[in-house]
């Protein structure tokens, strides 16, 4: 399994963590190929803006690829390197 380097998910973190509810705040995320997937729980907060998933896909130089909701989670995709 790959990871994101620690530095960039800082940069992920601070940006996301404002939509989390949690006091202990995550990121949770699946690599596969080119495309990240993050992950969180409808019941955890609320959904992030357009304006701050395009300053995700800039910290991951990709692009948002769409957002889904499954199983009470809210999914969002980027592709790297776009």
């Amino acid at each position: 399994m790959t990871n994101l380097d620690n530095e960039i998910e800082e940069k992920i973190l601070a940006i996301v963590e404002k939509y989390q509810k949690e006091e202990t705040k995550l990121l949770n995320y699946l690599i596969t190929d080119d495309e990240i997937t993050f992950f969180s729980p409808v019941a955890n907060g609320s959904q992030i803006t357009a304006e701050d998933l395009e300053k995700v896909a800039s910290i991951l130089d990709g692009s948002f690829a769409g957002m889904e909701v499954v199983n009470q989670e809210y999914r969002f995709k980027f592709k790297m390197g776009c």
